[in-house]
């Protein structure tokens, strides 16, 4: 009897995995963002345009005090990390908001918008349910960290 709640409780952990892709799927590289000339972009052409480079991604939103905080972290990070691409991928409510919002952000990097702000295949792909959120893709274009909530060790280590 002890083998068999043994083996329950095997099974029923093993279940709780986390995803963890390791690279984007169609539906997601497919889904199209604006740039801040508001000139349509598929996800799939940003991750092109900086193929060979490690990429830092950032999903925020300029109204979200969490992802205002974060930008300190991210400054600092890029004075470390020079070398990567780096990503913001905002989810604001309208793209006036979001272009309005940029002036007081103080990261540089390649910005655009999601239009269909986190609801669509690339928010449902990431599980988006808060920001700001922290990816990291290595030079082939695979996902080497999935989810962080925060610039960590964990992302410092993956880009090294």
């Amino acid at each position: 009897m002890r083998a068999f709640f043994l083996l329950i409780t095997i099974v029923f952990l093993s279940s709780c995995a986390v995803f963890q892709p390791k690279e984007f799927t169609l539906e997601p590289l497919n889904e199209e963002l604006l740039t801040l000339d508001r000139k349509p972009i598929l996800f799939k052409e940003v991750l092109e345009k900086n193929k060979g480079k490690k990429v830092f991604v950032q999903v925020f939103a300029t109204y979200c005090p969490y992802s205002q905080r974060s930008f300190k972290d991210v400054l600092n990070f890029q004075k470390k990390n020079p070398e990567l691409a780096y990503i913001f991928l905002s989810v604001d409510h309208s793209y006036h908001d979001w272009k309005r919002g940029l002036e007081s952000i103080p990261v540089k990097g390649q910005h655009y918008y999601i239009q269909k702000k986190g609801k669509g295949a690339l928010g449902e792909f990431l599980k988006l349910k808060t920001i700001p959120r922290f990816l990291v893709i290595d030079e082939e274009g695979k996902i080497s960290v999935y989810k962080s909530s925060k610039v960590s060790d964990k992302l410092q280590n993956k880009v090294q």
